[in-house]
């Protein structure tokens, strides 16, 4: 659990940028449903920083898939070994 707080910690910055505001909260559970202009375009450039900030590759199946924050850094985690 600790290994999904560093991560979380790490979103955080991306998430400013893609929806300039600073004082946005997330947690394992935001998702489109949660958070404003959430939407496709946000989704796609979310992924983007990830994985340049991650230095990983996520499959177009597991972008389309991905629900919520706790799903985003799971595949971190699983892209990560």
């Amino acid at each position: 659990m600790k290994n999904k707080k560093i991560i979380l910690d790490k979103l955080i910055p991306i998430f400013v940028k893609v929806f300039n505001n600073k004082k946005i909260k997330i947690n394992l559970k935001s998702s489109a449903a949660t958070i404003k202009n959430w939407d496709s375009l946000a989704h796609i450039t979310i992924v983007l920083n990830i994985e340049k900030m991650f230095k990983i590759k996520f499959a177009i199946s597991e972008i389309a898939e991905l629900k919520n924050v706790g799903e985003i850094i799971n595949l971190i985690i699983k892209k990560k070994k």
